[in-house]
């Protein structure tokens, strides 16, 4: 091969696998995406099996007004002039715009529309078994592979990263919500509120933890910390399909630490608070009335630092389990490697 054509190949590789499919706009450039897709093809020595660009742009099109009615096509295809147009854009913009599609509309039809790029457009025959909508491409296209599998988790990073964003005004994760209507078998509005009223109700613990430690309650604040940090990672837990034998905290600590099979520097917080909260609860019950006249003030201190440190712990707790919650469902799949 020659040498410059290699490193041109080289240079459009580094470029696919940093690829922006979707600008800040939440719009993905649909003309780019069919060209770079078919030089992917072109660089794999497999230009004979490409379909033409304009196929692939018709196909998402097709399926998108299939599903939409006028106003929902408005709303998620625009297309833009491009004001420095020059003839060397032709390849990419033959009609001097590009068409901007909303991840809006991709999320009711993305997978199909993969899918039957390669068995519609290109003929590939269908898979007897059910895998990932973009199984017909194999692991050896390494263009292809890298572009569309970078697609996929470019596509789902940011449908996660909105998810979490929304959610505390939604009050519920839509991906939670998802991964729960599938484990119950219920439907999905009816998950979503089940997780709204939750969220709602660990709102108004946080709450009531506050005014607990503003009226001088340490004690009660630090049980209703507890109670909060406890039910979040109940919920973690079962979402991993693991059923705790006991619901105290120090065993659902562990368990959380052991499903991630890693070091986080949460749990070590968490089991340090636990420690705070048995000395403060213990050593109040414990504490004879001599004890406590003498080491009221110093207990005074030591229990609002425990109960301060316990809601801050439950802020802490509950954003993790949001970053978590977005990762029920897997979306990921193996990284590439040489097809059998």
């Amino acid at each position: 091969m020659d040498k410059e054509l290699l490193k041109e190949q080289e240079r459009f590789y580094e470029f696919i696998k940093s690829y922006e499919f979707i600008n800040n706009n939440g719009r993905l450039d649909l003309e780019a995406f069919c060209v770079n897709l078919s030089t992917c093809f072109t660089c794999d020595n497999i230009l004979d099996l490409s379909p033409r660009p304009k196929s692939i742009y018709d196909l998402l099109m097709y399926m998108l007004s299939e599903y939409a009615n006028k106003d929902e096509m408005n709303l998620w295809v625009q297309t833009k002039n491009i004001i420095d147009w020059e003839p060397e854009h032709a390849y990419m913009y033959p009609n001097k715009y590009r068409t901007c599609i909303h991840v809006a509309g991709l999320v009711h039809v993305l997978p199909h529309w993969i899918y039957n790029i390669g068995h519609t457009l290109m003929e590939i025959p269908e898979p007897e078994k059910t895998g990932k909508y973009f199984e017909w491409v194999k692991r050896d296209w390494t263009f292809v592979f890298t572009f569309i599998n970078g697609f996929h988790e470019f596509y789902y990073n940011y449908l996660k990263a909105f998810d979490k964003k929304v959610s505390s005004k939604s009050g519920y994760s839509l991906f939670e919500a998802l991964h729960r209507a599938k484990k119950n078998d219920i439907n999905f509005d009816k998950a979503a509120e089940i997780i709204k009223k939750r969220n709602d109700a660990q709102g108004k613990a946080l709450l009531r933890i506050e005014q607990s430690i503003s009226s001088g309650f340490y004690l009660e604040a630090i049980t209703l910390s507890e109670c909060v940090i406890s039910n979040i990672l109940y919920n973690y837990l079962e979402a991993k399909n693991i059923k705790p034998q006991t619901h105290n905290l120090n065993n659902l600590i562990k368990l959380s630490r052991d499903n991630l099979g890693k070091k986080f520097e949460l749990f070590n917080e968490l089991d340090e608070w636990r420690v705070q909260r048995n000395k403060a609860v213990h050593g109040f019950v414990e504490s004879s009335i001599e004890d406590m006249s003498i080491t009221q003030d110093r207990f005074l201190e030591f229990s609002k630092s425990a109960s301060e440190k316990g809601l801050e712990l439950c802020k802490i707790t509950f954003e993790w389990y949001l970053s978590c919650a977005v990762n029920f469902i897997q979306t990921s799949f193996e990284p590439l490697g040489k097809s059998e």
